[in-house]
């Protein structure tokens, strides 16, 4: 009876605070319908955006409201105000998980305060979310260069909390940097000190939890659970059940990933699997079903561990979680091929599968929404520039006429006066005039001149921009040429491999667009496929050969240098050393070696040299090309702590004719 009643009680309370956050959600749609202030209708719109996601996570009206904001603020005069929607927005996509679209907003908002006299808080704010958004997306660079700039600022204004929430930031973006955990490992001190200084244990408690799982990815497992013992104490301290569910957990990984005692990882995992379900935290219940189920796989209790990880599968599904899904099917899939059950393992690696396509598929549209975002902020900006112009030129064409004004009302005034004046003035009058015709006309012209210089400097600039942006259409051209030959020739498979080759390519050429350096591997790697697109048109007359000496993979994984810096060289001597040449077989050699002295990689053919090039070759193109190529190197030179030359040599055979060129590109820590 009492279950009854307390059952009653618990429908009840249910019902009246639906219907009193509804009627909370009715009054600020009411208050954005009625207003006529559109500072109220903007902050009333990001505050039902939260407040609908706060209250039903799946709901994505939340954006639409998030969005109405985001419109109404970019047409007000308040620019924090139009700031501060973009990250509201930022951070509803960051909640559900979107995390490429959120960067660009926040980024903008940041943009937007950087140089503007507001609270510091804002520029701390909105800095700091970028560097969240960056760090869930992976982008650790872009993310370490946000969580600096929100550092700086706190660190000015003796800003505790931001100075904390910055250092762990940058504490979990550098320990996934490699070379930088020695670094990350400093801002975690400093962050853990900053919340000890606060007196802030939630603050401690989320750096004891960061630092326990950094010493974990080095695999120092007795100091992660060290530092474990002293979270356990402060969660207990603070009866934060949820923070005592992470630290077995994370006891759980530690035991696991260290593999020497995994009857005490499955305790601590049966252990936060309690606290998570009393909590009703369904998300962390299916995580520690998994886990259990990798356990009791790898001490080889089958049974156990298919029934942990089918109740994940299950509880999964009724969430509509796609990563729990998908790796709950992959562990009973792998589970199932161990034991030979190999249909009920193909069964499940087919949903693991699917399931991992449509999180790829979901990822790869929320990357292009992102930089779809950023290039629609890139075009406003432009438009907005474009307008502060013509606003500009109008100013200075009333400035003109009025001067013009102000001429003719003195040229009148001179005239009457000329007029009573003697014939003398009247002279004088006249040839003062014509001078200072003459003096405005060559002003004039020297302006017009001025304008028409600069213009055509910029146009030129925009193109030799637009110019190094394109991909050679010509290059583009002889591949689909290529491509035809082969259907032609009925070489269907020859034609799909080149296709492959040719879609790879410009999907390596485009993830390295923005890149500052590339691995050697990656380098080599992308300039072979250049080389496979362009041997097609020798027709058997060509030999590529690849020859590394005294460096290892490991070595071309480990050294840096631009991208795409080999391409053009080794273009040059295909089009401009070998097709020209007559020799039966066409060669082309890089060689890649290492000595104390660093790295040279050398790039030569037996082509005609270039001594035999022809006469009426652009020296201007020579020059500009050898130009941005040191330019390159001059830059790469800079950021990094390596030193990059190149020589080019001349071969001759033993009649000293021209036998082919030769480029060497040197490597040496500087």
């Amino acid at each position: 009876m009492q279950f009854k009643h307390f059952f009653l009680s618990l429908i009840l309370s249910l019902f009246f605070f639906s219907v009193q956050a509804n009627d909370e959600l009715d009054s600020l749609r009411n208050v954005i319908s009625i207003s006529e202030d559109d500072s109220i209708k903007i902050r009333t719109a990001m505050h039902l955006a939260r407040q609908i996601h706060r209250l039903d996570p799946a709901d994505t009206e939340d954006f639409y409201f998030a969005n109405l904001a985001v419109e109404l603020a970019e047409n007000h005069s308040d620019t924090l105000l139009f700031a501060e929607s973009l990250d509201n927005l930022g951070l509803l996509y960051r909640y559900h998980s979107q995390f490429a679209k959120s960067i660009p907003l926040h980024i903008r908002a940041v943009s937007l305060v950087r140089d503007m006299d507001v609270d510091p808080y804002f520029k701390m704010r909105f800095a700091n979310n970028a560097g969240v958004s960056a760090r869930y997306d992976q982008a650790y660079d872009l993310a370490v260069e946000y969580y600096l700039f929100a550092l700086k600022i706190a660190e000015e204004n003796n800003d505790l909390r931001n100075i904390a929430i910055a250092s762990n930031g940058l504490g979990n973006s550098l320990s996934y940097i490699e070379g930088k955990s020695e670094e990350a490992l400093e801002f975690y001190m400093k962050a853990l000190q900053t919340e000890e200084e606060r007196g802030n244990t939630l603050g401690m408690a989320m750096n004891y939890l960061s630092i326990a799982s950094y010493y974990s990815r080095k695999k120092e497992y007795i100091t992660a659970r060290e530092y474990l013992d002293e979270l356990l104490i402060i969660n207990t301290e603070r009866k934060d059940q949820h923070g005592i569910g992470m630290t077995y957990e994370y006891y759980g990984h530690s035991y696991l990933e260290e593999g020497g005692n995994l009857q005490l990882a499955e305790d601590y995992y049966q252990k936060a699997l309690g606290v998570f379900e009393e909590l009703g935290q369904e998300h962390k219940v299916a995580s520690m079903l998994i886990a259990l189920g990798e356990v009791n796989s790898q001490t080889g209790k089958t049974a156990k561990s298919l029934e942990y990880l089918r109740q994940a599968h299950q509880m999964a599904k009724a969430l509509n979680n796609k990563a729990l899904i998908m790796e709950s099917a992959r562990l009973i899939s792998e589970t199932y091929e161990a034991n030979g059950n190999f249909a009920q393992a193909l069964a499940y690696f087919k949903t693991a599968q699917a399931y991992k396509d449509s999180l790829s598929l979901t990822e790869q549209e929320a990357t292009i929404a992102g930089l779809r975002m950023e290039y629609d902020f890139e075009k406003k900006e432009a438009e907005l520039s474009l307008l502060q112009s013509d606003k500009e030129l109008q100013e200075q064409q009333f400035l003109v006429a009025e001067e013009k004004f102000k001429r003719e009302k003195t040229m009148l005034f001179g005239l009457i006066l000329a007029i009573l004046a003697i014939t003398l003035v009247i002279i004088l009058s006249l040839r003062n005039l014509n001078l200072k015709k003459n003096l405005a006309i060559q002003q004039e012209e020297q302006k017009r001149q001025e304008l028409e210089s600069a213009y055509q400097y910029n146009l030129l600039q925009a193109e030799i921009l637009a110019t190094r942006m394109q991909m050679n259409p010509h290059f583009l051209f002889n591949c689909l040429n290529s491509i035809k030959l082969l259907i032609q020739k009925d070489q269907k498979k020859g034609a799909i491999k080149y296709l492959t080759t040719l879609s790879r390519f410009i999907r390596d050429i485009l993830q390295t667009g923005k890149m500052t350096t590339v691995t050697l591997e990656e380098e080599l790697e992308l300039t072979k496929k250049y080389i496979q697109l362009e041997e097609n048109r020798f027709q058997e007359k060509f030999d590529f050969e690849f020859c590394l000496k005294d460096i290892s993979l490991e070595d071309l994984k480990n050294t840096k240098v631009p991208p795409m810096i080999l391409q053009p060289f080794v273009e040059n001597s295909i089009w401009h050393g070998l097709l020209p040449s007559d020799a039966d077989l066409k060669k082309l050699r890089i060689a890649i070696t290492k000595d104390k002295d660093g790295v040279t990689i050398s790039i030569r053919d037996n082509g005609v040299g270039r001594q035999m090039k022809p006469v009426k070759t652009s020296s201007k193109h020579k020059s500009m090309g050898v130009t941005i190529t040191q330019q390159r190197m001059e830059l790469f030179n800079k950021i990094t702590k390596i030193n990059m030359n190149m020589t080019t040599l001349d071969h001759t055979d033993e009649h000293h004719k021209p036998n082919g060129t030769e480029v060497q590109i040197h490597l040496e820590e500087a």
